[in-house]
């Protein structure tokens, strides 16, 4: 980074950290402070934790949209992510190895356009835990968790905010002594004012979106809790690239319905959860003489038990899923098939699993537990498994906490397509004749430490290996389907991989100033079963080294935010030359992931100005600047055509989004 971007987020970070530190004490009459005043992030174990989710908006917003999920990108766990890709990356994990998910419900596509919004509404939910393992889930890596309110509330209540982005709101309904309504909506609006920032290489994009969440809580008695949840949004989004004479957009939709039981039986507590989810997208693109679309989704129903008592915990999982993978229509003198890739697939999956866990005295903790699964595949084929897990805790007097976690995971669904596009076009498969189902060996090593007055500073580390197999990545470009006859299985590299590194937060919790300062190093290698890619590959989304630094700093009636982030580049595979035949480009690439983009450095801040604020209400304005230091950074390389000479060169792209203010107005009664 050059030398005005450091002094620039050097003074702007040791200017926040010093003058709070001299005002702080005189201002604990104004905040709450100490250990029963929640932080907003809550570190449990590791570096997992929970996250209150009604203190994010503290924290710097893309447009004044506070988003659990963007949120979420600035932890220690998961990977820093560009303006073109929305992927949740936890420890060197691919996106669909996370479980993101409401209420232990799997969300898919939970990002809206770039990953810039999610489709949880922030003030709709409770918390956000957050894990980078996801247990016995039928995920490999870690999970993220939306926790539904759980509280009757004793009055109509609500909290909305109106920008210059989008509307978003969330009111809460009594419905007798022991039932409520919850009912919130977003609507976007971007580009009646902001038209004109969001552009690829220099190209307008035209995108709206929507969602609303529905959720009824039922207390109708001590040992009962019942909610019914409902869930749907969609997107729409349109490209014009006048440079290559093309045409794309896509629109696409999300949809979930469940019910949760929690019953109680004095030393018993019985959860279980009947849900319907799913994601659909259709997609297209027109260049001269040819044009096509590619509709895909995934659809899943099934049913979730735990049941618990003292140290045991036991629990079933079934699933019916049914998928369309990647199906493209195309039409033109290029390509004059018109066959469908894949067949609509169909599966069913089964685990159950138990656990035990034993405090043993000498400051020792130890858990174990031990699950099974079963899979009927598309061709009507049976995969079995196991998932053993362990984990021991150790207690250092005075010195924080030591826990080594190592266990086997298994994941019969696969999501894959056109990385790193900035269109929500991957498609899910599921295990079978494409690949066997994936598994990974899990092993972490995490210390955690609470020092200072009142514990209000915290040390967090872990360093993980995994080891992954059968893991698909994809090779194809959307050109193929214009040019030649399409599969999908041809555009699949099959193989195995590595993940391993280290994240390191300290994070302070109480007080006018709170934040954190991580840092992250990890590697997530690829060795792929075609002699046209021998060796060892870096993954998509690697990411050498990370360094994030969040801080708010309260003084009554403002809140202050900054969040820095400065990280290597991804890497991506550079042609060796390209050459024009008739209107159509020919790249010939080299070597596989073996160039990367420039390293990725962004500062955002942000000011909430509070014209009254209490426990019961509150309302202000909230300014926000995304990219303050203006820096366009790269968010993949193409192919760009010189206007002037008719030339064509191998160029660095990026979204024209510099400068990016906000104004929103927030009130919560």
């Amino acid at each position: 980074m050059n030398r005005r971007i450091v002094i620039a987020t050097l003074a702007l970070l040791t200017g926040i950290f010093a003058g709070a530190q001299e005002v702080e004490d005189t201002l604990r009459r104004a905040v709450v402070t100490g250990k029963n005043q929640k932080p907003i992030l809550e570190t449990l174990g590791g570096v997992s934790g929970k996250v209150n989710v009604e203190k994010i908006r503290a924290v710097p917003s893309f447009l004044g949209n506070a988003d659990p999920i963007r949120f979420a990108r600035m932890l220690p766990s998961v990977q820093v992510n560009t303006e073109s890709d929305g992927g949740i990356y936890m420890q060197g994990s691919e996106y669909s190895h996370t479980l993101l998910s409401i209420q232990g419900v799997p969300v898919y596509g939970a990002s809206h356009l770039l990953g810039f919004f999610s489709v949880f509404n922030p003030t709709h939910y409770q918390s956000m835990d957050y894990n980078t393992s996801a247990g016995q889930s039928t995920r490999l890596g870690g999970s993220i968790d939306m926790i539904l309110k759980d509280n009757i509330p004793g009055r109509t209540k609500g909290e909305f905010s109106a920008g210059l982005l989008s509307f978003q709101g969330t009111i809460e309904l009594p419905t007798g002594s022991n039932s409520a309504l919850f009912l919130s909506g977003r609507k976007s609006y971007i580009n009646l004012l902001y038209g004109s920032y969001l552009k690829y290489d220099d190209e307008p994009l035209t995108y709206g979106f929507f969602d609303s969440n529905i959720t009824w809580l039922w207390k109708p008695d001590a040992k009962n809790r019942i909610w019914i949840d409902l869930f749907g949004g969609k997107d729409d989004g349109a490209f014009n690239y006048t440079k290559v004479s093309s045409d794309m957009g896509a629109s696409w939709y999300n949809a979930l319905g469940s019910v949760h039981w929690d019953h109680f039986f004095g030393a018993v507590t019985l959860k279980q959860t009947l849900y319907g989810t799913m994601n659909g997208l259709k997609a297209h693109i027109t260049i001269p003489n040819a044009s096509g679309s590619m509709p895909s989704y995934i659809r899943s129903y099934g049913y979730k038990a735990t049941a618990t008592m003292g140290g045991w915990e036991a629990g079933v999982d079934l699933a019916y899923h049914k998928a369309l993978p990647q199906n493209p229509e195309a039409e033109g003198h290029y390509n004059t098939t018109n066959t469908a890739s894949e067949p609509v697939q169909d599966g069913f999956e089964a685990k159950i699993h138990a656990g035990y866990s034993k405090f043993l005295g000498y400051y020792t903790e130890l858990k174990a537990g031990l699950g099974g699964s079963w899979y009927l595949s598309p061709e009507r084929e049976s995969f079995w498994g196991i998932t053993p897990q362990a984990e021991a805790a150790f207690i250092i007097p005075g010195g924080g906490k030591l826990s080594l976690r190592t266990g086997i995971s298994r994941q019969v669904l696969f999501q894959t397509g056109f990385t790193n596009t900035g269109l929500p076009i991957e498609f899910w498969i599921l295990a079978g004749k494409l690949s066997k189902p994936q598994w990974a060996a899990n092993y972490a090593l995490s210390y955690n430490l609470e020092f200072g007055r009142k514990d209000e500073w915290a040390l967090s580390a872990e360093t993980y290996y995994k080891q992954l197999h059968n893991q698909l990545e994809y090779s194809g470009t959307i050109m193929e389907i214009l040019n030649s006859r399409y599969s999908v299985e041809s555009s699949l590299l099959k193989g195995d991989g590595r993940a391993y590194g280290v994240n390191m937060m300290i994070q302070k919790n109480a007080g006018a100033l709170t934040g954190w300062v991580s840092y992250s190093f990890g590697r997530s290698l690829r060795n792929f079963d075609n002699p046209l890619y021998p060796g060892t590959y870096p993954s998509n989304h690697e990411r050498l080294h990370e360094l994030k630094v969040i801080g708010t700093y309260d003084i009554g009636k403002f809140d202050f935010g900054g969040s820095f982030f400065a990280c290597t580049g991804t890497p991506y595979t550079r042609p060796d030359s390209f050459y024009i035949l008739g209107d159509r480009v020919i790249c010939n690439y080299g070597e596989h992931n073996a160039a990367r983009l420039p390293a990725y450095i962004r500062l955002d801040i942000s000011v909430n100005w509070y014209f009254h604020k209490d426990a019961r209400r509150r309302n202000g304005l909230n300014f926000s600047m995304y990219n303050a230091l203006g820096r366009r950074n790269a968010v993949g390389y193409g192919v760009h055509l010189n206007e002037e000479d008719f030339s064509y060169n191998f160029l660095p792209t990026s979204y024209g989004v510099r400068f990016l203010p906000s104004l929103a107005y927030f009130h919560k009664f």
